[in-house]
């Protein structure tokens, strides 16, 4: 009874940090897969000129 704190079993080991990362990676795109397929979001980029044309638009309001 040398031990004066704790008498459990100690620990087997614990997961290289390398391990760890993939872990946290894969479950981050994984989540993100899941949010991406529930809400759909729509991720297309208007096309130039009609953000020219609306800057435009938004200009002339202000005059």
């Amino acid at each position: 009874m040398n031990q004066k704190f704790g008498g459990g079993r100690q620990p087997t080991g614990t997961p290289s940090l390398a391990w760890s990362c993939v872990v946290v990676v894969v479950s981050l795109l994984a989540g993100a897969s899941v949010v991406h397929n529930i809400y759909k979001p729509n991720l297309t980029l208007p096309p130039v000129e009609s953000v020219h044309e609306t800057k435009l638009k938004q200009q002339s309001e202000r005059e």
